[in-house]
């Protein structure tokens, strides 16, 4: 008596996890999405109008006040960006991990960018969002709560600048040392790695009290989008139709 052969599969594990060139270049063109919609989510974030810590409880209900439609646009604009960071780094984790045969250990370093790139964007969402929700009941805000919680998003801002720090640095390394990306792209991402670096120094520079080593976020961020955008586009273009 013979067993029977079980089915064969037509197609491989790799050939059914890949996507087809169409949807594989949409996904690399989400990093502009990213760009637009972090942009929007940075210019209209109230935390730059915040009064300082220490101010009357009349300036902090002014601010809820004034500043409470700007709120409402940056956490949208900044959920919308979370939604599309997630998909460009999966794009940008495959180009990487691509270039294994001409970059030792890209397939670490792709890892440890994902890893990066997702703290970061987690951290950074959070901080604009609880920013926002901060000034979100206007005038009827209770000034208390609104200090408060402007104050506690440092947290995750740090947190945020970690990661996008480790996930430029990462990428820096693999671009400088001959990846599928420019090179200059690898020099704004080592900037940028460097200048979200500078932000931690904040938690040794009273960082309640506005410390000027927090300047090095706008560059930073600049930085980021920069990068993402450059990348993106390349990598859509490096697809086949």
């Amino acid at each position: 008596m013979t067993t029977q052969p079980g089915p064969t599969p037509h197609t491989s594990q790799g050939a059914v996890d890949a996507l087809s060139p169409t949807w594989q270049r949409r996904l690399a063109l989400s990093g502009v999405a990213f760009a637009f919609f972090l942009v929007v989510g940075w210019l209209t974030n109230p935390v730059a109008d915040s009064p300082h810590y220490g101010a009357s409880d009349q300036k902090w209900t002014n601010w809820s006040h004034n500043d409470q439609s700007k709120g409402h646009i940056s956490s949208f604009a900044m959920l919308l960006a979370a939604f599309t960071f997630l998909y460009f780094i999966a794009a940008i984790r495959s180009a990487l991990e691509g270039a294994e045969s001409s970059v030792r250990g890209s397939a670490y370093l792709a890892r440890v960018a994902f890893a990066g790139g997702v703290t970061g964007i987690v951290g950074m969402t959070m901080a604009f969002v609880s920013v926002a929700n901060a000034s979100a009941e206007g005038a009827s805000a209770n000034p208390v709560v609104s200090r408060a919680v402007t104050t506690g998003t440092a947290g995750p801002f740090l947190v945020g600048a970690v990661g996008f720090a480790t996930l430029l640095l990462a990428v820096a390394v693999l671009t400088l040392r001959g990846g599928d990306f420019a090179r200059w792209t690898g020099v704004v991402a080592l900037l940028g790695a460097v200048c979200f670096l500078i932000t931690l120094l904040t938690v040794l520079n009273n960082t309640g009290n506005g410390s000027t080593l927090g300047y090095a976020f706008f560059p930073a961020l600049l930085s980021l989008v920069i990068w993402t955008v450059a990348t993106s586009i390349a990598r859509y273009r490096a697809l086949p139709t």
